[in-house]
C-alpha cells in the first residue's frame, strides 16, 4: 500500500466518522476520531510534500485545524446550553397545565386541554365546568386536582 493511498483512506475514514456523528450521534467520540484521522492525514500529506500531486502547505493546516476547533468548541457551547433548558415537548410538560372539565362522573371523566379532550381520574366532587390542574399522565390517562 502506498502512502498516497495510506493517507486518501484516513481521509475518507475521517470524513466518514464525522458525517456519521451527524446522523449517529455517540457523544462526540466518532467526530474527534474522524477528526484527528482527517488532521492527521493532513499532515502526512504535507511532510510528503504533496497528495496526487496538490501540494498541502503551512496554511492549509493551520486553516483546517483553526475552522476544526471553532466547530468543536461551537457543538459543545450548544450541547452545554441546551442542558439547562426547560422541556418543551412530550408528556412532561403537561404536568401543572390547567384544563377544564368537559364531564365528571364520580372520580373519572373527560377534560379538555390544548384542543384536546382526555380521560381523567381524580377526586370527588368535581363537577363539568370546573377548571383543575393536572397533576400527572399515565398512558392516555390524566390525574388531576381541583382548582380551589
Amino acid at each position: 500500500m502506498t502512502n498516497e493511498f495510506t493517507i486518501l483512506v484516513l481521509l475518507i475514514l475521517g470524513l466518514a466518522l464525522m458525517v456519521l456523528e451527524a446522523f449517529a450521534p455517540a457523544f462526540g467520540i466518532l467526530g474527534v476520531a474522524g477528526a484527528a484521522s482527517f488532521y492527521t492525514a493532513l499532515v502526512l500529506a504535507h511532510h510528503m510534500g504533496s497528495l496526487y500531486g496538490v501540494e498541502v502547505d503551512v496554511p492549509i493546516l493551520v486553516a483546517t485545524g483553526v475552522i476544526g476547533i471553532v466547530i468543536l468548541a461551537v457543538s459543545f457551547y450548544c450541547t452545554f446550553k441546551s442542558r439547562g433548558r426547560k422541556i418543551a415537548a412530550g408528556a412532561e410538560i403537561m404536568t401543572g397545565m390547567k384544563a377544564r372539565v368537559l364531564a365528571w362522573n364520580g372520580t373519572s371523566g373527560r377534560v379538555h386541554i390544548d384542543g384536546e379532550e382526555w380521560a381523567a381520574t381524580g377526586p370527588a366532587g368535581i363537577n363539568t365546568g370546573d377548571n383543575v390542574t393536572i397533576i400527572t399522565r399515565d398512558n392516555l390517562t390524566l390525574t388531576v386536582k381541583q382548582d380551589v
